[in-house]
């Protein structure tokens, strides 16, 4: 079942930094958890030093982390990269029986068909299964992302209820963020959480939120970094596994 409003178009969203960044192997904060929930009430991050991943629920800020542990960050924790919505719901879908992440993707080419609009959703819901990963903490910089995410935990969820939240992408963002598909798990206790892999999804609703306006924060590191190159090969790398 499909239900739409008649206003289209209502998010703000905020990128903090660029993904090209994280790439090169930059992982110092440069916006705080504070800031982040001036710009909305949803988003999805890395915190500083890639010390596990970031969600906002709600606008209440989630950190896992990778030693399993869920926490809520201060507010003078910094994230280093991230992208945030000022979500405003437009359209609300009821959702069943979806196995995988794959078949999640393709039933939504048919409900939400506007590729080249960037969207934010939040789905609450009951689950078979999801598999998440969050990323340790990495001390160094000038460790390219695909190789600091390596030092990552995977946890397998079953038979678990909570909310899901992230952002579709156009391909035109390459470089400056990650195109397709990012979500972050937290569980219904608030227990467990992180980037998700793969899910199953029984039932749940999904709330959707398209972009009117798309802001880039730039940190003031650009200038010591050399970002003029092809990044497709990283992206790939870094992506490996969603």
């Amino acid at each position: 079942m499909k239900t739409k409003t008649t206003c289209k178009r209502q998010g703000v969203f905020t990128q903090i930094s660029l993904f090209s960044v994280l790439l090169g192997g930059r992982y110092g904060g440069v916006c705080s958890i504070a800031d982040v929930k001036k710009h909305g009430n949803l988003a999805i991050a890395t915190m500083d030093r890639l010390d596990g991943e970031m969600q906002m629920i709600d606008g209440v800020v989630y950190q896992a982390c990778a030693d399993g542990r869920l926490l809520l960050p201060k507010d003078d924790e910094t994230i280093p990269f991230g992208t945030i919505a000022k979500f405003t719901p437009e359209q609300e879908l009821n959702l069943a029986d979806i196995p995988c992440f794959e078949d999640f993707e393709e039933r939504m080419k048919t409900e939400c068909p506007g590729l080249n609009l960037p969207m934010a959703v939040h789905l609450k819901g009951d689950f078979l299964h999801v598999k998440v990963r969050a990323v340790g903490r990495q001390e160094k910089d000038g460790i390219g992302l695909a190789e600091a995410a390596r030092n990552e935990a995977v946890f397998e969820l079953d038979e678990i209820s909570g909310d899901m939240v992230g952002f579709r992408l156009p391909g035109y963002v390459q470089g400056v963020n990650a195109p397709g598909w990012h979500l972050h798990f937290v569980d219904a206790a608030r227990r467990h959480g992180g980037h998700v892999v793969n899910f199953s999804l029984k039932q749940g609703v999904m709330r959707i939120c398209w972009a009117r306006e798309f802001q880039i924060m730039l940190p003031d590191v650009l200038d010591e970094l050399d970002l003029d190159r092809d990044w497709s090969d990283d992206l790939r790398k870094a992506e490996a596994e969603r």
